[in-house]
């Protein structure tokens, strides 16, 4: 039977340092080299490919919550889902209205990806803008007036506040029917990320795909935060890091070791064969 491993990142795969440590990289790359069928499935972009060099993945992997799919192999993006314009500006309203606006993340045809902002809101938000506006794989924009016309591609919406700050306009943009907002804590801060995609786009749907283009049987996720819920009810076995959220631990099917003691890779280490 051929299975596909796929794991979250940040507070599953990741230390609290938000690094792969040693232990788990001799471990994986131990096992990738194996034949172990591993990839990733996270809310990053391609600093997730900066972070995983160490692994020699040569498999698709699920990007910005599903949004984007790139290729380890070829170094291409696969396969992307832009939010419907109406859609789009609906999300913009609701967030002038309470004057909160994010990130907002547009693809060109060959994916791509320009990131606008207005301004930056508190130190998480100027950190994130800070560690990436130099890099090659996304561009950055300050600008007067975020638009989202028919032709601006608008991909993903991000931004991290208090959670009394995002949950009322969480529950607004709910009402979109086109698009999914996704509400969880920041693994390195005491603030919340809210992140706005097509509700065609979700990490499940990304880790099927994957499944399909190699051919597995059965899929294996890992996970510890709700934006990894689905995706571990969608899976054949979806597994629970130790210190995830107590609402995945619920969804899931087993919890294992922590994130920072390299619980997934010992797992795998312990169930591979």
């Amino acid at each position: 039977m051929k299975t596909l491993y796929i794991s979250d990142l940040d507070g599953t795969l990741l230390n609290k340092k938000a690094r792969l440590s040693e232990e788990s990289t001799r471990i994986l790359s131990k096992l990738i080299n194996k034949g172990m069928l591993f990839t990733i499935a996270t809310a990053r972009s391609l600093s997730s490919l900066e972070i995983m060099r160490s692994l020699n993945i040569d498999l698709p992997c699920v990007q910005l919550n599903g949004v984007l799919m790139y290729d380890f192999s070829n170094g291409k993006y696969i396969g992307s889902t832009s939010i419907d314009p109406a859609d789009a500006r609906s999300v913009l309203e609701i967030l002038r209205k309470n004057d909160r606006m994010s990130f907002v993340y547009k693809a060109d045809a060959q994916y791509g990806i320009h990131v606008e902002f207005e301004e930056l809101r508190n130190d998480v938000e100027r950190q994130f803008f800070e560690v990436r506006k130099d890099k090659d794989y996304k561009s950055f924009s300050r600008v007067d007036n975020i638009t989202a016309n028919d032709d601006d591609n608008v991909i993903y919406f991000t931004m991290v506040d208090e959670y009394e700050r995002l949950y009322p306009i969480y529950k607004m943009i709910s009402e979109i029917p086109g698009v999914l907002p996704t509400l969880y804590s920041d693994n390195y801060s005491k603030l919340y990320f809210l992140e706005v995609f097509s509700s065609k786009a979700t990490k499940a749907r990304g880790m099927m795909k994957i499944k399909d283009l190699v051919g597995a049987d059965r899929v294996v996720a890992f996970g510890d935060n709700l934006n990894d819920i689905e995706m571990l009810q969608t899976a054949d076995v979806g597994i629970a890091v130790g210190d995830a959220v107590d609402e995945v631990k619920k969804s899931a099917d087993l919890i294992i070791g922590e994130s920072y003691n390299d619980g997934v890779a010992k797992y795998l280490l312990d169930n591979f064969k």
